[in-house]
Order: structure tokens, then C-alpha cells, then sequence
């Protein structure tokens, strides 16, 4: 039955320009192929259609005939497990583990009939893809035992003891000087004849390959982009090839799905993939992620090597606004608007005397206020603040603002009335409301909502002249919490008003 199965699949080989219509050609049973035009021709195929013979580990094999089949230097020695070479007109075996080609020595066989040797080994025609996929005859132990000369075919082999395939294109097979003629005879011949030829591939492997995993630059972190390039398998012309890619990550130690690339037959692929942690500073916090090839007509899969990536946070959060500063009972209070930013971490509060910022102090405060009591009456101070995320991206520096501290003489005597703007705002659940005092006189202090409506009564006394200050705990007159929003305070005496707006948060 094999000897008129070849004689199926021979042909003479016809050089095609077309690569593509070629590497159908590859993957098609008995299709017409030339492999030294594919790969060695003026226009290199393997550039843009790859088949496993492309790779760097190709090989070409050559056993001429009347050589020694005994000589280790007359075999293609594969892996430690698989050699191949053959005697005057018999089939291939594997010398590493048995002495000779022995026709129906193994329970190995094809319809019905037993193709022994190589030992180690099994065998079919055409290319399988790497995998055990049958779509015909499926895979035997196969060695021919004499055939007609300058044979050219694709075969393929499955090493059991590497799990590994490889693809063979044979280039020639001649008869030596035994005795019988073609496919006949019993293949006793006496001199060691025999000589064949092939390409041979690396061990195959279609998986696709991750190449890189880059940063999404810009963004507030937690995406990647994944580069792969496709299986080798993913090409239009091929006639199965490959229906889709997924992308999975691994959480702790579970394969989770983040979607899917069609299979375009491109060369290369990119897909945003998200993670679950960004790095930060010198801390590398990768995920781990992983593609896979699905063919879901014949039902091939292939996995890709994992591989490591991670994410930062590039946009630091918003410049903090609103730098106010107060001076009061030896202390200045500073506050500012609260960052809105979803990641925010921290401020960096920055002081010095010089208006350069030369020699600076830092203060490190997740509030929107501070109060600074490490001042000396009778100096200029200098304040500024930036926000920090928590992947430590850093705001630009908010406006200076600088803060002169009088002595407790200076600050007896105000020299107007002033209703000062609080601090913190906005606050929750208390802020500090200073007023100047020019002379002594009935004062009014009382907290409005924004329609107008009363709401609570803070003063409502003789005040002698002075620098005062006053808390707001954001409750009404009747000690309820009020809810939060914008309010109205307003300072009444002697003939003069002030009202300043305040937020509340909740």
C-alpha cells in the first residue's frame, strides 16, 4: 500500500514566483512545492509566509550512497534519543537504539501493514502543524525499504521521547547496489548503498510569541500594550490556520480572560490588555500575561511562553489652588482647595524665608491645611504646595504666597476692621474664622445658606478691638448638622459689614 502511495505524491519539482499560492502548496497534501525555490530563491518566502524549514535550526542531511551506515558521521544524529540513516535499499532506523532496519519487527502499522523503524519515532506525510492532528491517514512508524531515485516529498515525525516535531522536505532517495528493484526485494542488500538526502526543520513550534509589553504612556496607569507576533500559522492562504488569539493575565493562580484579537494574518499584533496593580518608584509590581492561538475548525491550539509587564501612573494629579495664609497667636495657618484627583496620596507643604526656595523646609500633610508654629515674630515667610499620587507622580508647585508675622504689639492694635477668609475651606467637619477689631464695639457673626436663610449665630457681643478668631463646627443654632454645600458668613460692627463665602464638604 505505501509503495503506491508514494508513488502518489511524487512530482517534479516546478519553481513558483507566487510565495503565497506556494505556501498553500506546503500545507496542502500532494501539493507541488519547491522548497529551494521557497527559501533560497530570489524572492526569500520565508520573509512574509514562514514555514517551519524557515528557521535558523534548519538543517540539510546527506547520506551519499556506498557510505557507511554504521559510521556515527553517516547519521543525522537528531536529539539523544532519535538518529536517523538506512542500509542498501531498507528504510530508515534509528541506530541510537536498534542495529538494522528489520521489515514487521514492531506492532506499529498502517492499514494494516507493519512499517517498522525508526524505534523512538512516528511518521505520516505532509506537515502536521505540531500536534497529533489527523486529517487522513493518521501517524505511523514509517521507513521506506527501496524506492525510485531523486524522490522530493513532505514528511513529518514526531519524536516520543522529546515530544518534539519535526517537518522533513526529501530531496533524494537512490537504491545502492543490492539486490531487488524498485519497491520490491527484502531489502537484505550486502553493501552499505543506500543514500538519501532532506532538509530538516528545528523542533517545531507554532505558538505565538509575546515580544514586548510596553507602558501606555500618558494615562493614569493600569493598562499595557501587548506585542506578539502570530503563530506561524496565521496566513490567509493557509488552509486551516488560525481563527483568533486570546489574551489572558494571571491573578494569583487563575487565567483570567481580557478578550480577543481575529486573526488577520498580520505579522505582528499589539492589544491593550489592563493589569491589576501599577509600579511605583522602584517597586516593579508586573503581571504576568500570556496569548493563545485558536484554530476552531480542527481544533489547534496554541499557547504562548508567559511574559511580564507593568503599568505606571504618568499624569500627576492637579495643581493645588486657593494657597491661603493667616497669622495668628504666634502661628500661621495655611490651607488650600482639596485635591480631586481619584488617586491622590499626599501634599508636599514647602516653606522658606527666601523667596527662591533655596533652603527649604517640607512639611508632608494629607489635610488641605497646616498650621505652622515654628515661626519667629518679625519675618517674612514664604509657602507653597503640590500634590503627590500614590504612584508618586508630583503636581507643579502652586503660586507663592508669603505671610509677614508681626509682633503681639503689632497685632493689638488692628489698624481696620477684616473679616478674614477661613481656613481650612473647604473643611469638614471645622474651620477657623478671624476678624480684626479697629475699635470696641457690638459685633454680629452668623453663618447664612446660600439662599439667605439663618443658620447659626457665632457672636452676638460687646468685642473689645483686636485680632479674634472664632470656630465653626457645621452645626445650626439648635446644635444639628448641617448638610454639606456652600455658606455665607458675615461680620456686623460699628457701621461696617463683610461677608465671605465658605464650602462645606460631606
Amino acid at each position: 500500500m505505501l509503495k503506491y502511495f508514494l508513488s502518489f505524491v511524487l512530482f517534479i519539482s516546478i519553481s513558483f514566483g507566487d510565495c503565497e499560492y506556494m505556501y498553500g502548496q506546503y500545507y496542502t497534501f500532494a501539493g507541488n512545492f519547491d522548497f529551494e525555490e521557497y527559501v533560497f530563491g530570489e524572492d526569500n518566502c520565508c520573509d512574509d509566509y514562514p514555514i517551519p524549514m524557515c528557521g535558523d535550526d534548519r538543517i540539510y542531511f546527506e547520506k551519499e550512497d556506498y557510505a557507511n551506515y554504521n559510521d556515527p558521521d553517516n547519521w543525522d544524529i537528531i536529539s539523544p534519543y532519535v538518529a536517523l540513516t538506512r542500509g542498501d535499499r531498507r528504510g530508515l532506523y534509528n541506530p541510537l537504539v536498534e542495529s538494522e532496519y528489520v521489515y514487521g519487527a514492531t506492532p506499529w502499522d498502517y492499514q494494516g501493514t507493519s512499517y517498522p523503524s525508526p524505534q523512538n519515532t512516528l511518521w505520516n506525510f505532509g506537515p502536521r502543524l505540531g500536534t497529533y492532528l489527523d486529517y487522513g491517514s493518521g501517524w505511523f512508524s514509517w521507513g521506506l525499504y527501496g524506492g525510485p531515485e531523486n524522490i522530493t516529498l513532505i514528511v513529518s515525525m514526531y519524536s516520543v521521547e522529546d515530544d518534539a516535531y519535526y517537518d522533513f522536505y526529501v530531496t533524494s532517495w537512490t537504491s545502492g547496489d543490492g539486490p531487488g528493484n524498485g519497491w520490491g526485494g527484502d531489502g537484505n542488500g550486502s553493501s552499505p548503498g543506500g543514500g538519501f538526502s532532506y532538509y530538516r526543520s528545528g523542533p517545531i513550534d507554532y505558538k505565538p510569541t509575546i515580544t514586548s509589553i510596553e507602558d501606555v504612556p500618558n494615562d493614569q496607569g493600569g493598562r499595557v500594550y501587548l506585542n506578539f507576533r502570530r503563530c506561524e500559522i496565521d496566513v490567509n492562504s493557509h488552509p486551516y490556520g488560525i481563527n483568533n488569539y486570546s489574551i489572558q493575565r494571571l491573578d494569583e493562580s487563575t487565567w483570567v480572560d481580557l478578550g480577543t484579537v481575529n486573526a488577520l494574518g498580520e505579522p505582528s499584533y499589539t492589544y491593550e490588555a489592563t493589569t491589576l496593580v501599577d509600579s511605583t518608584g522602584d517597586v516593579n509590581q508586573s503581571s504576568t500575561f500570556r496569548v493563545i492561538a485558536v484554530n476552531y475548525n480542527i481544533n489547534l491550539t496554541f499557547f504562548s511562553e508567559e511574559y511580564n509587564g507593568h503599568s505606571v501612573d504618568n499624569v500627576p494629579p492637579g495643581v493645588p489652588s486657593g494657597l491661603n495664609t493667616v497669622w495668628e497667636d504666634s502661628q500661621v495657618y495655611i490651607s488650600w482647595n482639596p485635591s480631586t484627583a481619584e488617586d491622590f496620596q499626599y501634599y508636599n507643604l514647602e516653606k522658606d524665608t527666601d523667596p527662591g526656595f533655596s533652603n527649604v523646609q517640607t512639611f508632608y500633610t494629607s489635610d488641605n491645611f497646616f498650621v505652622d508654629q515654628d515661626v519667629n515674630e518679625g519675618m517674612i515667610y514664604y509657602y507653597r504646595v503640590r500634590s503627590v499620587d500614590d504612584a508618586e507622580n508630583y503636581s507643579d508647585y502652586s503660586e507663592v504666597v508669603q505671610t509677614l508675622t508681626l509682633s503681639n504689639e503689632d497685632l493689638s492694635i488692628p489698624n481696620r476692621f477684616y473679616l478674614h477668609q477661613n481656613y481650612p475651606n473647604p473643611f469638614n467637619p471645622t474651620t477657623v474664622i478671624n476678624y480684626d477689631m479697629q475699635n470696641d464695639g457690638q459685633t454680629l457673626i452668623e453663618i447664612m445658606d446660600v439662599r439667605g436663610n439663618h443658620v447659626r449665630t457665632l457672636i452676638n457681643d460687646y468685642v473689645q478691638m483686636g485680632s479674634r478668631s472664632i470656630t465653626w463646627d457645621a452645626t445650626n443654632d439648635y446644635g444639628e448638622r448641617v448638610p454639606a454645600g456652600i455658606y455665607f458668613y458675615m461680620l456686623r460692627t460699628n457701621n461696617y459689614m463683610q461677608t465671605q463665602k465658605m464650602v462645606l464638604l460631606k
